[in-house]
């Protein structure tokens, strides 16, 4: 009765304990043992702690199933696991285990689970994942740790993916066998996106377990385009040129989880090699680099693949001075130091006279003297070649060129006309069109044209001494103007270097006549023109003509027509009335009432009065002018009833004055 109560009181401590403590007792699970391998010989078993307990002291226990004997303590601690060597157990025997949990007076025990370790294998979660993908394969990889520990290839490996624009939505789950550390996924469309987590287990032994699954895996497109790079070079005038390159950013769908760049660049041409920088996450990149030519390439990655790789060239600095021969009395480069160790000279053969070929030649002093080496260089290099040389240092670790050169080991005559040559004949010119010689064919620094014409027969014998002018080599076309209109010519053009002019071309041409209508038509314009001129000046004198010329002024003299046909054959005596006086009888001026009466007379006398004065019947009329001129007016004795109206006129003739009222014996004249 004492042994039960015994039984009885720890049992329900335990008991009420673990209902006083539900929510937190039931994390206390049974202990899972198992090896990460086949052939391993430790075991790991582990369990999981609840919140409520995470300061507890863990022990392991087992005993064999169905048996009677003591319990045995695989070890104690504060954490989840104990390792448990395989000395301590029986593998092929089952056995139960259980854990429990101590935290200051009571305790907790997990429930007993009955096991057979051998037949218990837990692989860890794939390491190392890669991924690449192609159309709507997906094909990943990974390294096991394991595998020094003779873990088989072979596995049941499940993966979950979704979509990552659905990171709430329902993982989609496949499982399958692989032979390899390898499998690929046919069911993922190309342009989407998705997460993804691996897990894989045993298919060797009886109870395998499922790894821990693989942190979330983001998966982005493949990268379609090579990258786009842009360089620019800043030169320091000094032999150190600064290249920078930059490049665009891939957009979203290509970018997720990082999108690296791998940068490999030849910029030291004293050294071969080339340098690499690889996982460069900016845009752009920059380094010292010397005159002489850098090539490289650079690609894109990301998590699933790379882009194709795109050739980086930046040409070596343009030089086109200074030029120089290579005589074998003189040694070039001046500035050549090989015995310095970072230095060297690079020379190469321009393979079209302008590019630099793949191979460049970069000579060292090894043994010998300075001389001999730039001897033994020269020796290598052939006549009428263009070559290209540069002297490399390294200055407070930046490159530097401190000398280049283009050169000729022995110059010669161009071997080669120029191309496309071609003229525009006019009447008395010509403009001259060709292309340059190639420089492979100059065989020497092209110095000038020389363009020759002279003037022939149609016989082909020359009529003038040949000319011949010197044209810049850089130009590609000429005029030759004072030309002979309707003449023929021969045309002839070379390239010339310091040996010398080269093979020339020649063209036979025919100038224009000059043409007459056109002679015409030019002076039948210049007539036009002094025609016009002429109106316009006309127009203008008649415009102005009485500010030009004032005009003379002159007596209004109307003469009757009978009487100039009766004086046509007298001498035309030519009067001039200065001054006319009208003289009155009566010393007294006229009243009012005569000077009305001398209007009402005047009427009745003009007949008379004309008549009397026109001698020899011929009727010469006053003019109104004239009438206002000589008339005076004398009136009889006012007192009559009768008005008499005597006129006293005055005739003028010949330059006298006659008054027409005296005796017609008496000829009074007062001359004017």
């Amino acid at each position: 009765m004492e042994a039960k109560e015994h039984w009885f009181l720890p049992g329900f401590l335990v008991l009420a304990m673990v209902i006083a403590q539900g929510t937190t007792s039931k994390y206390l699970f049974s202990p899972q043992c198992y090896k990460k391998t086949e052939k391993a010989t430790t075991y790991t078993c582990e369990w999981t702690k609840s919140g409520s307990m995470q300061n507890a002291t863990y022990e392991l226990f087992y005993k064999r199933s169905n048996s009677t004997e003591n319990k045995k303590s695989l070890g104690k601690n504060q954490q989840s696991y104990i390792f448990v060597n395989d000395d301590k157990v029986l593998e092929k025997v089952p056995v139960d285990l259980w854990v429990v949990a101590y935290m200051g007076n009571w305790s907790c025990q997990s429930l007993n689970i009955s096991v057979r370790l051998n037949e218990s294998v837990k692989y860890e979660a794939p390491q190392n994942m890669s991924m690449s993908r192609s159309s709507s394969n997906l094909t990943l990889s990974w390294v096991n740790k394991e595998v020094k520990n003779h873990m088989p290839e072979d596995v049941v490996l499940e993966v979950k993916f979704r979509r990552l624009e659905k990171t709430s939505g329902i993982w989609n789950t496949t499982e399958t066998e692989v032979k390899q550390a390898m499998v690929t996924l046919e069911i993922l469309q190309n342009q989407y996106m998705y997460q993804l987590q691996v897990r894989q287990k045993s298919k060797h032994v009886k109870r395998p377990l499922w790894s821990d699954w693989t942190p979330i895996l983001h998966v982005p497109t493949e990268i379609q385009n090579p990258t786009e790079v842009k360089w620019t070079v800043e030169d320091f005038n000094n032999g150190t040129r600064l290249l920078n390159l930059t490049w665009g950013t891939p957009p979203y769908p290509v970018s997720v989880g990082q999108v690296n760049y791998n940068l490999s660049l030849h910029i030291w041409p004293c050294q071969l090699k080339q340098k690499n920088h690889t996982n460069i996450t900016t845009t752009e990149f920059s380094v010292y680099v010397t005159y002489s030519a850098v090539s490289g390439y650079i690609f894109a990655f990301n998590k699933v693949g790379k882009s194709s790789q795109t050739h980086i060239l930046v040409p070596a600095k343009h030089l086109t001075y200074p030029r120089k021969s290579w005589p074998d009395d003189k040694l070039i480069p001046r500035n050549y130091t090989p015995r310095l160790k970072n230095s060297c000279l690079e020379w190469y053969k321009l393979t079209d006279g302008e590019t630099q070929p793949a191979k460049v030649n970069i000579s060292k002093l090894m043994n010998g003297t300075v001389e001999e080496t730039i001897k033994s260089v020269r020796q290598k290099m052939d006549d009428y070649v263009r070559y290209f040389y540069l002297v490399h240092k390294q200055t407070d670790g930046k490159p530097q060129t401190t000398e280049m050169r283009l050169m000729y080991k022995k110059e010669g005559a161009a071997s080669k006309a120029p191309e496309n040559f071609t003229v525009n004949v006019v009447t008395n010119s010509a403009v001259l069109h060709w292309k340059p010689i190639p420089v492979q064919d100059q065989q020497g620094f092209l110095t000038h044209y020389e363009v020759c014409y002279t003037r022939s027969q149609n016989n082909g014998a020359h009529i003038e001494i040949k000319k011949c002018h010197n044209i810049s080599a850089s130009k590609t076309e000429y005029l030759i103007q004072n030309l002979t209109p309707e003449s023929e010519y021969n045309i002839y053009l070379a390239g010339a270097t310091a040996a010398g002019s080269g093979r020339n071309i020649s063209i036979h041409i025919l100038t224009k006549p000059q043409h007459k209508s056109i002679t015409g038509w030019k002076i039948a314009g210049k007539i036009v023109l002094i025609a016009i001129l002429i109106t316009i000046c006309l127009f203008i004198i008649k415009r102005h003509k009485s500010k030009i010329f004032p005009p003379i002024p002159h007596p209004m003299v109307a003469e009757s027509k009978n009487y100039r046909a009766s004086t046509q054959d007298m001498y035309e005596i030519k009067e001039e009335v200065h001054e006319l006086q009208l003289h009155d009888k009566s010393s007294q001026d006229p009243n009012p009432e005569e000077a009305t009466l001398l209007e009402v007379c005047e009427d009745e006398n003009e007949k008379s009065l004309g008549d009397s004065s026109t001698p020899d019947g011929v009727s010469d009329p006053l003019t109104s002018d004239f009438k206002g001129q000589v008339l005076s007016l004398e009136t009889a004795d006012p007192s009559q009833g009768e008005i008499d109206c005597e006129v006293t006129m005055l005739m003028y003739r010949n330059g006298l004055v006659f008054d027409m009222k005296a005796d017609s014996t008496e000829d009074v004249g007062t001359p004017l």
